[in-house]
């Protein structure tokens, strides 16, 4: 009789813990996607969105909304350079930044900065609520156009 208890009791306590682990996960992901959040590529914080930018644009900006985010919750942005050719390898992660929302936002921020200019190819920020994935932005690096000798001379006239 002992024997049959210990039996009934894993039965009915393994199927408990498999729900309530299931519905741990499934109030976690409902929670995160309960959040949306709009990413658009800038050149800066006033400028026109845009997906292609010079290799020589100090700054990247990735403007965001978001809708439905509460106080405490944890924003992050996570830079990638997704093909790069030699310059690193594919899916290197480049920087991220854990922001804590207060409530929703039309004008939450990461950047992102290189002095030296960007190697050419093709790059994504990833943005996550709660650990969850939300949304990713996706761009472009192409080569920065030289000055025409007509540029240069203005350039140099000007000073």
């Amino acid at each position: 009789m002992t024997c049959y208890l210990r039996r009934a009791n894993m039965k009915i306590t393994f199927p408990f813990l498999i729900v309530l682990i299931v519905s741990a996960i499934c109030i976690s992901a409902a929670r995160a996607g309960d959040v949306s959040v709009k990413v658009t590529m800038t050149t800066g914080p006033q400028d026109d969105p845009t997906t292609t930018f010079a290799s020589n644009t100090p700054k990247l900006y990735a403007m965001f909304k978001t809708k439905g985010a509460k106080d405490g919750d944890k924003i992050r942005g996570v830079w990638f350079a997704d093909d790069v050719g030699d310059a690193a390898p594919k899916g290197s992660k480049i920087d991220e930044k854990t922001l804590t929302a207060e409530g929703d936002t039309d004008d939450g921020m990461f950047s992102l900065s290189k002095a030296d200019g960007w190697p050419v190819g093709k790059y994504r920020v990833d943005v996550y609520v709660n650990d969850e994935l939300v949304t990713t932005a996706k761009f472009t690096i192409e080569a920065a156009k030289k000055k025409s000798a007509d540029e240069e001379e203005e350039e140099s006239s000007g000073d």
